[in-house]
């Protein structure tokens, strides 16, 4: 009998990242060198057409292409007119979703394996931030609970400061990638497109778990802020598992994120 160690294996080839890519993405990645290199913030008008044309030696729709390309990923906007053309923005977790999004999609990736990685990250999240909160990062935390208060009775603002609740404490735990993944998680795993509503009531559980999570950043206890955060994703997960079953076993669609 033949064992696996007697078959030849074939060999395993890292990505080739050398190889010939196309014009406009090379163009693509220029541009966004020169915006890092040169530190050009959000408004920043970048040259004309037929100087960034004579600069890449590229024809007008070569450029156009990496220009398409950056506006699609929030690198850009490209204002039309006269006195228009490329513009400097600054991509967030809404342009971070839509990539995600199109990618989950094409994997059949469902929305309850999204509310998994969040139940999985969020609570180190808090743990981290229960250890490097400054005075920012606290104010801004409590005033989205005074939010969530103030709107209890109407869910589309609540909901809006559920979501700078938990973007406040990703920034709090001091990693901006923390933060860019925690915006566009929440964003793909917003169930009201697909019917998913948060009554009264659940919004009072919602605005007690968050108040248990602040208490421990106060208090600065790692321990005691990722039990509370396990415990509100938990409580999120099983509310929409229980609630909404047919949205939380569907695969993420990239139009419910991006339409």
């Amino acid at each position: 009998m033949t064992s696996s160690a007697d078959v030849p294996r074939s060999p395993r080839r890292r990505p080739d990242l050398r190889r010939p890519q196309k014009v406009p993405l090379m163009i693509a990645q220029r541009i966004v060198d020169d915006i890092t290199g040169d530190d050009l913030g959000p408004g920043t008008r970048l040259a004309g057409e037929r100087d960034m044309m004579a600069r890449f030696s590229a024809g007008r729709g070569t450029l156009r292409e990496a220009l398409r390309f950056l506006e699609l990923t929030g690198v850009i906007t490209v204002k039309a007119g006269p006195r228009g053309g490329p513009v400097v923005m600054q991509p967030d977790g809404t342009d971070l979703a839509g990539v995600l999004g199109l990618f989950l999609q094409l994997r059949t990736v469902s929305f309850r394996s999204v509310i998994q990685v969040r139940e999985i990250l969020e609570p180190e999240l808090a743990a981290l931030a229960a250890n490097g909160t400054d005075a920012a990062a606290a104010a801004e935390i409590a005033d989205s609970i005074a939010g969530m208060r103030a709107f209890l009775d109407d869910e589309e603002n609540f909901l809006a400061e559920n979501d700078r609740f938990h973007l406040a404490v990703a920034a709090a735990a001091g990693n901006e990638l923390f933060e860019l993944l925690i915006s566009s998680l929440h964003l793909i795993t917003d169930g009201m497109p697909l019917g998913v509503s948060y009554p009264p009531r659940r919004r009072a559980a919602v605005l007690r778990a968050h108040e248990a999570i602040h208490a421990a950043l106060l208090a600065r206890d790692p321990d005691r802020a990722r039990e509370a955060m396990r415990r509100h994703m938990a409580e999120f997960r099983r509310y929409v598992e229980t609630r909404f079953p047919g949205v939380y076993e569907r695969p993420v669609r990239w139009r419910d994120i991006a339409p």
